[in-house]
């Protein structure tokens, strides 16, 4: 998505179908039919397996903590190498997210369907706390180069 319609996105000024928002940055399009919701990716899911991503099986390839107050994850950039690789975390709808985002860029973070864009300097960790209350599947990733962080499974 062309900078100036991310901050045209971000000020409220404009609304997309989430569908369009998502596309355009190459991410995660979520429909709903007959109250069941499904997923697809334009992005590799860079070893989430489909049971990871729905919830069962293989537990999250990204480190994350539940507690009693949300989820927490810490994500660190280093070249084009994503530590721990891409993932997905779940989470209940309503349930506080924070992840801490160290880069050794200076970049831009961006959190789909939140629409969430924060800029992170090189080697400064970045704390991003947010309550999601869609379900769906909410990329995470990091502009300039374009890196899938993780994604988050809110149900």
């Amino acid at each position: 998505m062309l900078p100036a319609a991310r901050r045209a996105l971000a000020a409220g000024l404009v609304t997309l179908p989430l569908a369009v928002q998502l596309a355009a940055c190459g991410g995660t399009t979520s429909s709903t039919t007959a109250g069941s919701t499904t997923a697809s990716s334009a992005a590799a899911d860079a070893g989430t397996s489909s049971a990871a991503a729905t919830g069962g099986g293989t537990p999250s390839a990204t480190q994350d903590t539940a507690t009693g107050s949300g989820t927490s994850a810490a994500i660190s950039v280093k070249g084009n190498t994503v530590t721990p690789p891409p993932g997905t975390i779940d989470v209940k709808a309503g349930e506080e997210v924070t992840l801490v985002i160290t880069s050794d860029r200076t970049s831009e973070v961006h959190v789909h369907v939140v629409d969430i864009e924060k800029p992170i300097s090189a080697g400064v960790p970045l704390t991003l706390t947010f309550t999601p209350q869609q379900t769906g599947v909410y990329e995470v990733e990091l502009h300039e180069p374009d890196l899938l962080l993780t994604k988050i499974a809110v149900r």
